[in-house]
């Protein structure tokens, strides 16, 4: 089992990311709003605010968040089709400002719908 962990740059992506999930029974995710580390400092110190454009400051200063996707994924064929139908709807993760996908190995759990084996 493996903790698939995708941050996603464009929020208004979040919707098919998650109607692709559904459709083929990965279910169980959690969804947070997240901000990366070059909108904090854009906001906070003013030797970086003229950068506020590149961190996803929207040009009325409203700040723009990523959203981040979390899911416990039982089975390695599973975890290679959920990260392909991120890309289907985000592109190519390896080009910018597109999200980051990583996963860690998930030793122990409770509370999932069947036992770890």
């Amino acid at each position: 089992m493996k903790l698939l962990v995708a941050v996603i740059e464009d929020s208004s992506k979040m919707e098919k990311i998650l109607d692709y999930f559904y459709e083929n029974n990965i279910g169980g995710a959690t969804i947070i709003d997240s901000r990366g580390m070059g909108h904090l400092i854009a906001d906070h110190y003013s030797i970086f605010a003229r950068f506020s454009d590149l961190t996803g400051s929207d040009s009325d200063g409203t700040d723009v968040h990523n959203n981040t996707i979390f899911t416990v994924i039982k089975n390695d064929e599973t975890l290679q089709l959920a990260i392909e139908l991120i890309e289907k709807v985000v592109g190519d993760l390896n080009q910018p400002d597109t999200g980051l996908v990583f996963t860690l190995p998930v030793l122990d759990a409770k509370g999932l719908d069947t036992p770890l084996e």
